[in-house]
């Protein structure tokens, strides 16, 4: 695998999860996907457009990076997604900016991620 562009989550917070991380808490599986990084991008943009509060910060090739701004308080969480086209796997990060547990928010919005990524 090449070097994935974000850090693990750290260990002594509940608010983040990640393909990277190995701790049960943060794990979460990468998704499998087909083609190339342009169509997968696509792809990704489109799920996000379906989820509410994004916005999309930063993109390159293999990577995008979009935060979340939560409807009442304001609170902002990054999801960072790196297509990795060796392995065909896109590798995520969610993780909350503050606070040390996050009610599994960002566990959730992966799980929404994955279905509308799956489903375009």
């Amino acid at each position: 695998m090449d070097t994935v562009p974000f850090t693990h989550c750290p260990t002594n917070k509940k608010n983040c999860v990640s393909t990277i991380d190995l701790t049960s808490y943060h794990r979460i599986a990468p998704i499998p996907f087909s083609g190339n990084a342009e169509d997968t991008k696509e792809r990704i943009r489109k799920a996000l457009n379906e989820l509410n509060g994004a916005e999309i910060k930063e993109e390159k090739s293999h990577y995008l990076h979009a935060v979340f701004t939560s409807k009442w308080m304001k609170f902002k969480d990054d999801l960072e997604l790196y297509i990795d086209e060796k392995t065909h796997l896109l590798h995520i990060k969610s993780g909350s900016r503050l606070g040390y547990y996050d009610f599994k928010v960002n566990r959730k919005r992966v799980e929404q991620f994955k279905e509308k990524f799956n489903n375009q």
